[in-house]
């Protein structure tokens, strides 16, 4: 036996582990007559239990949504306007306090038309860049096919 080893018992008193939780709580509480106020919260994660969704009516679903896209025109201009004022596409993104990717995506025709942005751009350029067409409602005969 080493001089610096202690072999005596120890022994803990005392409450050991977490509260209870759930009926048993609720039970002991009114066991000891104490005020009880219980909420039912809303379970997260992976309820199974939630809004059934037919999947057969999902994947039959045939809504196309067209998304706008920048014409050819505006793209050309856009990059003529800011080769003419001298601008790369760093320097117009920083005027119009946007990243540089976007300016690239705009010129490129991939970006979704954003009206602030298209504003944003002719300000820093000093012209007027043509607009793209405004999406076009679907007509009411057409939505009551279905």
């Amino acid at each position: 036996m080493n001089p610096h080893q202690d072999w005596n018992r120890v022994v803990f008193t005392g409450p050991v582990g977490k509260a209870k939780k759930g009926e048993q709580a609720v039970q002991d509480a009114q066991r000891r007559g104490a005020n009880i106020e219980t909420v039912r919260k809303a379970q997260g994660g992976h309820n199974t239990h939630g809004p059934q969704v037919n999947i057969r009516k999902l994947a039959e679903e045939t809504d196309v949504v067209e998304v706008p896209q920048l014409s050819h025109e505006f793209r050309i201009e856009m990059q003529k306007a800011r080769s003419a004022a001298g601008l790369s596409q760093a320097d117009l993104a920083k005027r119009i306090n946007e990243k540089q990717s976007v300016v690239n995506e705009y010129e490129s025709g991939r970006a979704v038309p954003d009206n602030q942005v298209i504003v944003k751009i002719e300000r820093a350029l000093n012209c007027r860049l043509p607009r793209p067409p405004k999406p076009q409602k679907r007509k009411a005969s057409e939505e009551e096919k279905f």
